[in-house]
């Protein structure tokens, strides 16, 4: 490699050094990073790029190392050839968190947790940093959480849903046929709508988010027949339910009128919820403020005792 017969440009380099890391061999990258600015200071063309620092901060950052992140950090600033973008150097603060958690520093990671969330608009909870800040919650417990955590101190999971649920027709629903352009600033209001045939029964639910066409029918833009459960569901598997299809409402219909998980039109429905409707039942833990916002169906202020007989008429 140290021939004067061969020529190694960044690229090469730069392969050579995730190759090591890749199979675990830090030193060995190091090594070689070593010489790329031992070159670099006759041949500019071998400063590494910023994307080199990363890679080699994620392996200590893996390890704990907070001094080597930092190092590294640092000498990305000055050493580096190119620009450094805005994800890169978010990365940095994500990394060096990262090395804190890894090495027991609860209170680095707590305060750079802190820089993340006032600086990202969003992140995945799946991502490298999700998973990271996860673990940072779950170690700063509620009372130093940075995430400010819903919880329900009005809701029992394990309650049937009807407790909780808003009588259907408190829901207002809306006929299927109607025209999204006639119902616009109710679709602005709330997030979803059940949707009722010329017979009162549910056929579907509408979401804002699927409102593109004025023009159009609101079943037209449903997606389908509406998530349904019986009474009986307990309000953690309707969350549940709610978060994996991604939907905003079911319908809860009575028991006897579900087959295989099944909904018909001849189903009457005895109630909606949704996460709205969770939502006006939301205390923060974190600052105690009532204020939720966009909560949609107020009506939920409180647990309904007999849902089904609000219905009768």
């Amino acid at each position: 490699m140290k021939s004067s017969l061969i020529s190694i440009d960044r690229t090469a380099y730069t392969a050579m050094v995730d190759a090591l890391l890749a199979c675990g061999s830090i030193d060995g990258a190091l090594c070689i990073f070593g010489d790329i600015i031992k070159h670099a200071g006759k041949n500019n063309d071998l400063r590494p790029k910023p994307h080199l620092y990363l890679s080699i901060m994620r392996a200590f950052a893996t390890r704990g190392d907070v001094d080597m992140v930092m190092r590294f950090n640092k000498r990305m600033w000055l050493d580096s050839v190119g620009s450094i973008s805005r994800a890169a150097k978010e990365e940095t603060h994500e990394l060096l968190m990262e090395a804190a958690i890894n090495n027991n520093q609860i209170d680095l990671a707590r305060g750079l947790l802190r820089r993340i969330v006032n600086e990202k608009e969003c992140f995945s909870w799946t991502s490298r940093v999700g998973l990271v800040a996860v673990k940072v919650e779950s170690l700063s417990g509620f009372t130093n959480s940075l995430l400010r955590p819903h919880v329900f101190p009005q809701i029992i999971l394990n309650d049937p849903v009807e407790k909780y649920m808003v009588p259907f027709q408190e829901s207002r629903p809306l006929p299927a046929d109607l025209i999204l352009r006639k119902v616009v600033m109710r679709l602005l209001k709330e997030r979803a709508v059940p949707l009722v045939d010329d017979w009162g029964g549910c056929i579907g639910i509408v979401h804002r988010d699927d409102c593109t066409k004025l023009d159009a029918p609101l079943i037209s833009m449903s997606r389908g027949p509406p998530l349904c459960v019986p009474t009986s569901t307990t309000v953690e598997h309707v969350i549940d339910l709610l978060l994996r299809n991604k939907s905003e409402m079911v319908i809860v219909v009575k028991s006897g009128n579900m087959y295989e998980g099944s909904y018909t039109s001849s189903s009457r429905p005895l109630g909606v919820f949704s996460l709205a409707i969770l939502w006006s039942f939301t205390g923060d833990y974190s600052s105690g403020s009532d204020d939720v916002p966009d909560a949609g169906i107020s009506r939920a202020a409180k647990p309904k005792p007999d849902a089904e007989a609000c219905n009768h008429s």
